[in-house]
This record gives C-alpha cells, sequence and structure tokens, in this order.
C-alpha cells in the first residue's frame, strides 16, 4: 500500500492534514454546505451545485479543498465522506449542538459574568438556578473550581515567594 495514496495525507510533505486545514475547509459556508449535503445525501456534482445555487466555479473550487483534506471522496462521479470525514462530521454537529446550547443561553451567561460573587457556593447557586443545561452547568462549575481565588488564595499563602508579590490595579 503506498502511503502517498491515502487520502488524510498531503502529498507534498507526507504530513497528516493540519487541524487547521480541516477547520478552514469546514468553516467556509460553501464547503460547509457541500459538506453537509454529501453527508445527508450522496449526491452528484450537477444536483449539489443546483440545490446549493452555487456556480461551478465555486462548487469546485470549495470540492478541492474537501478533497485535499481528505474529507470526502469521489468514486463513479459521486462523492461521498471518507471514514475520516464522518468522524470530522460527527464532530462538527457534537460541536453545532454545543454552540446551539450556549447561545440558547447566552443572556443567562452574561448574567453570570456581570455578577461579582465573592463566595463559590453563592456562584454555585445562582449557576444551579440560572443553567437548566446539564453540560454547561458542569462546564462553569469545573471552571469556578480551577480559578475559584479561594483555592489560588490559600496556596499563595504557603508559597512564600508569592506572600511577597503585590497586585496593583491598574486605574485609567
Amino acid at each position: 500500500m503506498n502511503l502517498y495514496s491515502l487520502p488524510y495525507f498531503n502529498r507534498r510533505s507526507s504530513m497528516p492534514v493540519s487541524k487547521l486545514s480541516i477547520l478552514d475547509a469546514i468553516s467556509d459556508k460553501g464547503a460547509s454546505n457541500i459538506f453537509k449535503s454529501i453527508a445527508s445525501l450522496d449526491s452528484n456534482s450537477e444536483i449539489l451545485i443546483t440545490k446549493l445555487n452555487l456556480t461551478r466555479k465555486q462548487y469546485y473550487s470549495r470540492m478541492s479543498v474537501l478533497l485535499k483534506a481528505g474529507l470526502v471522496k469521489r468514486y463513479k462521479g459521486r462523492y461521498f465522506l471518507t471514514a475520516f470525514g464522518k468522524v470530522i462530521y460527527d464532530a462538527r454537529v457534537t460541536l453545532e449542538a454545543k454552540i446551539d446550547d450556549a447561545i440558547s443561553n447566552y443572556w443567562k451567561l452574561k448574567a453570570i459574568d456581570s455578577l461579582e460573587m465573592p463566595s463559590g457556593d453563592e456562584t454555585d447557586k445562582v449557576i444551579s438556578v440560572l443553567i437548566d443545561n446539564e453540560e454547561i452547568r458542569s462546564v462553569l462549575m469545573k471552571q469556578m473550581l480551577s480559578s475559584s481565588p479561594d483555592i489560588s488564595e490559600a496556596a499563595n499563602q504557603n508559597d512564600p515567594i508569592k506572600k511577597s508579590l503585590v497586585t496593583v490595579p491598574n486605574r485609567r
């Protein structure tokens, strides 16, 4: 088996495609629509061009990006997701769902940011009351624990170097 024939490798460098190239490929609106269409139904070029209302040049330039990223392959005039593309598509769907959840809780999250609560218990109660989504609540609680001033203050009291440091607020 020839390593360079695998779609996930950049032929010039023999290195796997980068996260950035994959994110770039699926973040372009046109390429993203093509990617979603191929994932939902295996179509030929003419149907996709018509369905997505793209020019031929727009379609083929975006398809080239998807092909180079190893997300799709062509077989007998039809495009299909590669195994790699299926994994990326699933991750994308999961990410979109998480973003939708965060957007639907945007104002509640802004309210939490605007509150200045000295104790973690108070913050915990506010988060529990405001946020219905268990996953978002879990993320906030985990972040709250890792950035709790009580924990970092206790650590600073035991460290002689940190004890001697003084923080001066920047007033402008």
